[in-house]
């Protein structure tokens, strides 16, 4: 018995092995059993809009490349006060992805810059666009975001307070290594 891939929360396959020689366009929109689903895997109080434009198209030497642009609105947590922030993403993203070479092609390196990311292998005749997006999202939305206003109040020393002074939790350390020397 094998395992099977856990379900995507956002999926939309596109058979790479159709593509024209000038490329295809997609237009993604999530519905909103889709949204629902992303954003309790980003860890989102809500995504109220998730659209995506994407081109794939091959570059020859089994490269596809992928660009697109996504935009979304996202509702998040404040890492201060913990009230709904909400943001919108308007991001563009390009991707190369690389088919595994047949019998055929053997020793062919490819030709990267040093500025440019190695393509994703792709194994299999598909790309989830739908997974890329949220893929994508997970890297645009902020980790940290913050209420307007909200300031991070610093907490006290740790310590215990008696009347106007603190006194260090180490104090009692600091006193029993003054008495050891001592002896």
């Amino acid at each position: 018995m094998s395992a099977s891939a856990p379900a995507l929360e956002y999926s939309f396959p596109v058979d790479v092995t159709q593509l024209p020689a000038k490329g295809r366009d997609y237009t993604l929109t999530a519905k909103d059993d889709d949204r629902k689903r992303v954003a309790e895997r980003l860890g989102l109080l809500e995504l109220p809009v998730l659209t995506a434009r994407i081109t794939l198209t091959p570059a020859g030497s089994g490269i596809i490349t992928v660009t697109g642009e996504l935009q979304a609105e996202v509702v998040q947590s404040c890492v201060v006060s913990l009230v709904p922030v909400k943001s919108s993403i308007a991001e563009s993203f390009s991707l190369g992805f690389s088919r595994e070479p047949d019998e055929d092609e053997e020793g062919g390196e490819l030709d990267l810059s040093p500025h440019e990311d190695p393509p994703e292998l792709l194994t299999g005749d598909e790309i989830d666009l739908g997974e890329l997006v949220v893929e994508q999202l997970a890297l645009f939305i902020d980790p940290y975001p913050r209420a307007p206003g909200a300031v991070f109040q610093n907490p006290k020393k740790p310590g215990v307070e008696t009347g106007k002074a603190t006194i260090s939790p180490f104090a009692a350390l600091a006193k029993l290594k003054t008495q050891n020397k001592n002896n």
